[in-house]
């Protein structure tokens, strides 16, 4: 399996400079204000990112009191301007071969980078795998008004949304079944909220939006609880 993660060279260096501008900070407070209520009490827990690019979320949940999460990516490009926050936990690797031994976390996260790696389901059951309690998928929702004109936009002009694939929930529970099918783990899904449900990447209303949790949020988040069956606590690498 590889990654589509387009994140390398000049791209990485660049990758943070959209969250500096006016759009993008409004941008990052609403998903950062998802993304805290949904992991509002696992401030002590030890997690795993999964995808952390230059650790602009560890950045922020260590800022917001969180236990320093450890962070995983395949781009060593990302990682060293990761490093250059200051932040030590850090792994190069792949979603789909995590380096880690069972219930190595209470939790794993995925924001935003689920849709950057090919082989989804063996990188979601990898994270199930090394997590006791919880696993969080923040994604770009295909169904959103944002992503369908940045997708457009990509038909003229070079754009990272067109490496990935753009997610849905109905995709996300589909494949929490297959996990179920194929593992001796399930998922349950516990909280999902949306956010950036008729903003555009120029135009962001925040008392609009935080008034909305819709299912065409460009911007969703998902927290499922994992739960081991069988004897699951026993070495079951995917």
């Amino acid at each position: 399996m590889s990654s589509r993660n387009p994140f390398f060279g000049e791209r990485a260096k660049r990758y943070d400079e959209f969250f500096e501008s006016d759009t993008g900070r409004k941008i990052m407070l609403l998903e950062k204000e998802v993304i805290l209520e949904l992991l509002k009490g696992e401030e002590e827990k030890e997690l795993l990112e999964v995808g952390c690019g230059t650790g602009i979320w560890i950045k922020t949940l260590k800022e917001e009191g969180f236990k320093e999460p450890t962070g995983l990516d395949v781009s060593i490009d990302m990682l060293k301007e990761a490093k250059k926050k200051g932040l030590k936990k850090l792994v190069q690797g792949k979603g789909e071969e995590l380096p880690f031994k069972d219930n190595a976390f209470n939790g794993s996260l995925f924001i935003t980078s689920l849709e950057f790696i090919e082989g989804k389901k063996e990188a979601l059951k990898e994270a199930v795998r090394v997590s006791k309690e919880f696993v969080l998928i923040a994604f770009l929702n295909r169904n959103s008004l944002m992503n369908i004109l940045r997708l457009i936009k990509g038909v003229f002009k070079e754009s990272v949304y067109l490496k990935g694939e753009l997610l849905t929930k109905e995709k996300l529970l589909k494949m929490a079944r297959l996990v179920r099918e194929s593992t001796p783990w399930s998922l349950k899904l516990e909280k999902f909220r949306t956010t950036l449900n008729l903003s555009t990447d120029n135009f962001v209303n925040l008392k609009l939006e935080r008034k909305l949790n819709l299912p065409t949020g460009a911007f969703a988040a998902a927290k499922f609880r994992v739960i081991k069956r069988n004897g699951a606590n026993k070495g079951h690498r995917i």
